[in-house]
Formats: structure tokens, sequence, C-alpha cells
């Protein structure tokens, strides 16, 4: 396969440049709505016991989650956490919603951890390839992941970043990636994309004629029909393999 010369590369985040999913994202939900519980619990707050709590914090989620899902408008967990306050009927005091993210968020960013290829890859790109930029899909503000992409020394690679939280759409909407590839100042084809996730990060981009290369994740479960033709890699470092730098 003839490899691509591309003049934008553009990364996915979670378990593309940073791994989140140390553990299930479902055990990993539990234990941010206990943290919040446990700190509205040290504020004050009546609340309920933890799995009733847990049981509360899904059905606040569960509106948003079911509209994202239709029609890819994005959701994030202060949302959540306002909605969350009105169903427990706790008044949203100035500063609460966010100190309760902060406190969601603490056993995400406690998990968290950067792949060894990452830097070195992003190091090498860099020299070869004119811009460097991210799409992320997250419902969480996207302070978080910049702080993040500080602390593992991922920022000075990037020329800009989309957070779905943000933009308020998600991928595989295709107005996220031609968002990207303005930013980049090139034509979607002109760029390639590079994720974790099929429908998402290979279906998504290719909505614009975007290239696109599938980061295979260990475990990630991936249609039977995706063709054959998909350029895959199981590291970074093997985007040698598909992009001339």
């Amino acid at each position: 396969m003839e490899k691509l010369k591309p003049r934008a590369i553009i990364f996915d985040l979670g378990s593309t440049l940073i791994e989140y999913e140390v553990i299930s994202w479902d055990d990993l939900s539990a234990m941010c709505a206990e943290s919040t519980r446990t700190f509205l619990k040290k504020r004050g707050f009546a609340v309920p016991d933890d799995e009733a709590f847990h049981e509360a914090f899904e059905a606040a989620k569960a509106p948003f989650r079911e509209e994202a899902s239709r029609t890819f408008v994005e959701w994030t967990v202060p949302q959540v956490a306002r909605r969350l306050l009105k169903s427990l009927e706790i008044e949203e005091a100035d500063g609460l919603v966010e100190a309760m993210f902060k406190a969601y968020y603490k056993p995400v960013d406690e998990h968290l951890y950067v792949y060894e290829d990452t830097v070195p890859t992003l190091k090498k790109l860099k020299k070869a390839i004119p811009t460097i930029g991210l799409i992320s899909n997250t419902v969480f503000p996207e302070e978080a992941h910049l702080g993040e992409l500080k602390r593992f020394g991922i920022e000075p690679f990037l020329d800009f970043t989309v957070f779905s939280s943000t933009f308020g759409l998600r991928k595989p909407h295709p107005e996220i990636f031609a968002l990207a590839a303005n930013l980049a100042g090139v034509a979607p084809k002109e760029c390639v994309y590079i994720g974790d996730r099929y429908m998402e990060d290979i279906e998504g981009p290719s909505q614009l004629g975007m290239p696109a290369i599938l980061r295979q994740k260990e475990g990630r479960e991936y249609p039977d029909e995706m063709p054959l033709a998909t350029r895959r890699i199981s590291t970074l470092a093997e985007l040698s393999e598909h992009i001339e730098f």
C-alpha cells in the first residue's frame, strides 16, 4: 500500500495518544459517582447511599446520552451535575457544579497514562508534517484535557485542538472534521486522521474524503464488515509504515 503524504495529521485523544480505559468505563463511572457523592456529603448536603446515588447519576445522564446517540449533539458532565442537583433538591450555589466536576473527574485523572511512543512519534512527525491537530469526543470540559496535554508533554506538538464538549457535536458528525481541516488550512483530502474507533474515526472522516488510519485497541470490538483496505496500526510507532515522514 502506497504511503500517504499529508499536509496535516489529526489525532484522536483517548486510546490513541493517552489511555483512559485502564478499567472499564462502567466501573470508572461508578467510582466517579462515588467520589462526587463523598464530596457532596462532606459539604453537608443530604445525599442517598452509594447505590441510589449512582442510579440517580445514571438517570440524569440518560436523556443526554440518548440524544447524543441520535443527533451527535454532545453532552457534558456539568450538564448532568445540574440535572442531578435538581433531582436531589439541592440548590445550585455558585461554584458547586465546577467543584462537583473536579470530584467526579478525580478517579479518571488518577488512572490515565500516556503511551510510551506518543511523544517520540509526535517529535518525528513535527519535523516533517506542517500541521498536527487533535479532535476528541469528550463529555468533560476541555480544560481538563488541556491540562493533561501539558502534563504529558503533548501540547507543544499540537497546532490546534477540537473538543466535542466545546464544539457541541461529536464524531462521526462531518462538521467536526470539516472544522479541523479549516483550522489546519488544508482540504480534508490533504489530512490524515488517526483514531481507535471505526465509526467515529474511520467512517467519520471518510465522509469528507479524509484518509484515516485505525489504531486497533486490544479488546475493542470492530465490525466484521470492516474493509480489508482499512489502514491499521497497533502502536503509533507503526505510523511510519503508512505515512511518509
